[in-house]
């Protein structure tokens, strides 16, 4: 896994996640005004604050739990694997939920009255993306703290800076096609989380158990040197990575899973998306 597809993944999760954030904070702000409980704004923001402090907690319980393993290779392979599935499972869930969530969330803050009530129900449902951002980027932070966090940190901003955009020039943003292009995105990348954990979990077989079967038969190896740039490492390698799933060398057991997943998973999410 390239440093390069460690940034662009995490950033691509974080923009779509603090984006969905952005929406839902918008909606209860919006609906507080409409209601004329504005002295209760004061109180979504410091919710805000306090998910971050959440998310952070949670991204150093993670590097904290990763570090009581000695065998890393194959904890890397277990959070991608996992984070495969729950990055399909929540745009999955997203396509089918997003056009009455909006609804949801104004039924809720209208009938919240209390300041301690506006608190716990924004806390809850911006901590939820928060620490999906955190669970669905555990593969690239367990790799690369730093770049992982920065990606995070980039993605961010530039959810946070469109969703203002589009609240002050009060423009109509698709949020069907853009979560609909987003959910592509990330089922791409799970599909490569998916390879990549099979990847280190056939190694890992390999090296402790001595596994030398059918699984292991490599399909295909570019041999391509470390400076190359499509190489695993390298800028190109690492865009396709995060785009196509694309490695320099697979083997069989890499190629049997990632792309019936991404097959499966873009019919899925594709066929959600379709009924809407």
């Amino acid at each position: 896994m390239g440093y390069f597809q460690e940034l662009v993944s995490s950033s691509i999760i974080a923009l779509r996640e603090v984006f969905e954030a952005s929406i839902l904070v918008s909606i209860v702000t919006a609906t507080l005004r409409r209601l004329g409980k504005s002295n209760l704004l004061r109180y979504v923001y410091l919710s805000v604050v306090l998910s971050v402090i959440v998310g952070l907690l949670a991204g150093g319980l993670l590097w904290t739990i990763y570090g009581y393993f000695p065998s890393k290779e194959l904890v890397e392979a277990v959070f991608a694997i996992v984070a495969a599935i729950l990055i399909t499972t929540v745009i999955y869930w997203m396509a089918r939920v997003g056009p009455t969530i909006a609804q949801h969330v104004e039924e809720r803050v209208a009938i919240i009255s209390s300041a301690k009530g506006v608190m716990y129900f924004t806390l809850i449902i911006v901590s939820r993306e928060v620490i999906e951002t955190i669970l669905l980027s555990a593969p690239f932070l367990v790799r690369n703290p730093l770049l992982s966090a920065t990606g995070i940190v980039l993605g961010a901003v530039i959810a946070v800076l469109i969703a203002y955009t589009f609240y002050i020039a009060s423009t109509r943003i698709s949020l069907r096609r853009f979560f609909l292009y987003t959910s592509i995105v990330l089922v791409l990348i799970a599909s490569g989380l998916v390879g990549y954990g099979v990847h280190e979990l056939l190694e890992w077989v390999s090296e402790e158990r001595n596994y030398s079967g059918l699984l292991v038969v490599q399909v295909y190896n570019l041999d391509l040197p470390r400076s190359h740039p499509l190489a695993d490492n390298g800028w190109a390698g690492s865009l396709l990575s995060v785009l196509l799933g694309y490695s320099d060398e697979m083997k069989l057991g890499r190629v049997a899973t990632q792309f019936p997943y991404l097959v499966a998973s873009l019919v899925l999410v594709l066929r959600a998306y379709r009924r809407k």
